[in-house]
């Protein structure tokens, strides 16, 4: 029975972590409008609205997307044989994806109408099933020893990072600034505790091999 309800669990993770981020992406987008808002100056807008923005703008960013992805990879992976779990990790990386892309303009239309179905929908559904694998991959090879896992645990903190610099929040949001810092800080943090941790598992890995 566990094994079973194993091989159906890990199915239903991508999707649901996928339409979770969309779904919820899709709504921060659109409390200015809710509020009436829209004409006012980013800079200028109320309270409820300056934390929309904040969520908006990190769940906008490519990195927390791509974290979605490594994220269920890592999730999928862990009852797994190495082998299985690198397959399970690629397929929910994808449906993880392709489910936040399906939810996230799904949303949208429910809120302001319009069709589901255009170049940008199509656009990131084909960059959801060519990047998704890749970054499920990433997520299943943390539990990996040595270099490798370490690399992928420090993908998502060195790419939130590195966006912060190539592709900034708009410098017309109050958040903007606030968002900087909060992402530079936790993969700060991240990082920190990702090379503790695999530094102290190294250490002991010694210890409890059979003599």
């Amino acid at each position: 029975m566990g094994r079973r309800t194993d091989r159906v669990r890990w199915v239903v993770v991508g999707p649901a972590v996928g339409t979770a981020l969309g779904a919820v992406d899709s709504v921060v987008n659109h409390v200015p409008i809710w509020l009436g808002e829209v004409g006012t100056a980013r800079a200028e807008r109320g309270v409820r609205s300056q934390v929309s923005e904040f969520a908006s703008l990190i769940l906008n960013a490519g990195w927390a997307w791509a974290a979605a992805a490594v994220l269920v990879g890592w999730l999928v992976s862990r009852p797994a044989r190495p082998t299985a779990g690198v397959l399970r990790g690629a397929v929910a990386g994808a449906l993880a994806l392709v489910f936040a892309t399906t939810a996230y303009y799904a949303m949208d239309v429910l809120f302001d109408g319009g069709v589901w179905w255009d170049w940008r929908t199509r656009y990131w559904l084909v960059g959801s099933v060519l990047l998704g694998p890749a970054l499920g991959v990433a997520g299943a090879s943390i539990r990996r020893p040595g270099p490798v896992g370490a690399l992928a645990a420090l993908l998502v903190p060195a790419g939130a990072a590195v966006q912060m610099v190539v592709l900034p929040p708009p410098p017309d949001s109050l958040m903007a600034q606030p968002v900087r810092l909060t992402v530079w800080a936790s993969a700060a943090v991240a990082t920190v505790l990702v090379i503790r941790t695999r530094t102290r598992r190294e250490d002991l890995a010694p210890s409890v091999r059979p003599g």
